[in-house]
């Protein structure tokens, strides 16, 4: 899967960007043909003391857009939250298709069986 890593107010490190590739990956074998997938990484400025962090996340699957937001003091938490929620809306998404599939082909069985 290919996605696209924009960043504001930070810097994305090497070991940071490997990071969040490995995190994608998980999220790439669970997905259904995704047709772009967007991450935005930036640092929240309107906080008073420390760093906050902010994880958006849009991918756009088959008739839906799937958009997470985090915001954490680290950034590495922040990455793990996102993709958790990620995959866990992946999956409703996937269970929703399979649902919608069955239930067509059950209306199309008792259609054919009360057709003859």
């Amino acid at each position: 899967m290919e996605y696209q890593v924009y960043s504001k107010n930070v810097f994305v490190t090497d070991s940071l960007s490997e990071y969040l590739r490995m995190k994608m990956a998980h999220i790439d074998k669970l997905s259904v043909n995704p047709i772009a997938c967007r991450v935005d990484v930036s640092r929240d400025a309107h906080h008073r003391k420390g760093e906050v962090f902010r994880i958006e996340i849009n991918m756009t699957v088959p008739n839906r857009l799937l958009r997470i937001v985090e915001v954490q003091s680290d950034m590495r938490a922040a990455i793990d939250i996102a993709t958790d929620k990620l995959l866990e809306q992946l999956k409703k998404y996937k269970s929703k298709a399979i649902d919608l599939r069955r239930g067509f082909s059950r209306l199309f069985k008792r259609q054919r069986r009360n057709s003859r």
